[in-house]
């Protein structure tokens, strides 16, 4: 057994006291400097100690493990936990609390109804008939009503903003811009991300994307009811207009035959035909060919583009002498939010006509 002495130096201890004696001056010194060894129990202030992962492999596991539970998620082969199977869940302060996390005030009943689904009621009224309920009777009104006025709201008010922020942008665009706004993967997607998810009563969970499209017009018509319409029109502005952001207006609507298009815009403009000349090509006969390629029209150069061919080249040239007449290039001003879209006073007169559109007609209209 070893014991300390009071020189500090370890030794064995035994019945004899002699054999202390006979430790040689190499074994001790050998002993004094295991004494100095630093104590197992040290304090390691890194990431893998606090988090405990002690091999690399664990890490890259994890990561592995919660990739399949996603994907599994998104197949819908695990089942999600609903927010109202907890104990504290209660469903009038969600209510109260949605509201004041978007700033509106609604209508606790209006709302209510905005988020009932059609399903949900279906849903309880067979509940009740499997409970030996005769002829159940339910003080609850779905949100179609509501979702169909919310949906022309939304509808209307993208139009006419769109019309005052791209003033020179036909009219079929602004169409298709406003179909774009207003389809159920926009809406959905907006409906998910101010947490209508866990809010909205239906059979299934979590609501598919034609279930939170119909509760976020829904909510749209129960603002205009407790707010006003004005309120509703913010809403749209904030929430579903805003979704332009970052994207182009150009591919949202796609132009069948470009050039053709910019052909009759210079002939209703009494200009010549566009004329596509080659201004620089590199790599030719090459997976690496590129061709430049410019509209000309009375000898003035309207828009050029690039492409992997001349005929590509060409197409890409006739989009971008239309961008330029429509003011939708990249070096546009961006479209107008915040305090410029509250001082912003909204048309109802419908856009130029793509088939109508020409310079003259567009130098009278007055741009934002």
């Amino acid at each position: 057994m070893l014991i300390l002495c009071n020189t500090g130096i370890l030794c064995y201890q035994n019945t004899t006291q002699h054999r202390m004696a006979a430790l040689g001056r190499g074994v001790a010194t050998t002993l004094l400097r295991f004494s100095h060894l630093p104590s197992v129990n040290r304090h390691i202030n890194t990431t893998a100690c606090v988090l405990g992962i002690k091999s690399r492999w664990v890490a890259p596991y994890r990561k592995e493990l919660f990739r399949r539970q996603k994907k599994m998620e998104e197949k819908g082969l695990t089942a999600v936990d609903k927010r109202s199977n907890y104990i504290e869940w209660n469903y009038d302060a969600e209510l109260y609390a949605f509201g004041q996390r978007l700033q509106e005030e609604f209508v606790e009943e209006t709302l209510r109804d905005a988020l009932t689904d059609a399903s949900y009621i279906q849903q309880e009224i067979q509940r009740q008939q499997d409970l030996g309920v005769t002829s159940p009777a339910l003080a609850i009104t779905s949100n179609a009503e509501l979702a169909a006025t919310g949906s022309t709201i939304i509808t209307d008010y993208c139009t006419t903003y769109l019309r005052t922020a791209l003033p020179l942008f036909p009219e079929e665009g602004i169409i298709a811009i406003t179909e774009h706004l207003t389809s159920e993967e926009v809406l959905s997607e907006v409906g998910y991300g101010i947490g209508l998810k866990d809010l909205i009563l239906c059979q299934e969970h979590p609501p598919v994307p034609s279930t939170t499209c119909r509760a976020l017009q829904a909510v749209v018509g129960a603002l205009s009811i407790s707010s006003g319409i004005a309120r509703a029109h913010t809403f749209v502005k904030d929430f579903v207009v805003t979704q332009l952001v970052g994207k182009d207006v150009n591919a949202i609507w796609k132009i069948e035959d470009p050039m053709d298009t910019l052909a009759g815009i210079l002939r209703r403009s009494e200009r010549g035909d566009p004329d596509p000349r080659l201004i620089f090509q590199s790599g030719v006969n090459t997976i690496q060919a590129v061709f430049h390629v410019g509209v000309y029209s009375d000898k003035q150069f309207i828009g050029s583009g690039y492409g992997e061919t001349i005929s590509e080249a060409r197409e890409q040239a006739a989009y971008d002498a239309l961008r330029r007449f429509f003011q939708t290039t990249d070096a546009a001003s961006p479209m107008p939010f915040g305090r410029e879209a509250d001082i912003l006073k909204l048309k109802d007169d419908a856009n130029l006509s793509v088939q109508d559109w020409s310079v003259e007609k567009a130098r009278n209209i007055v741009t934002c």
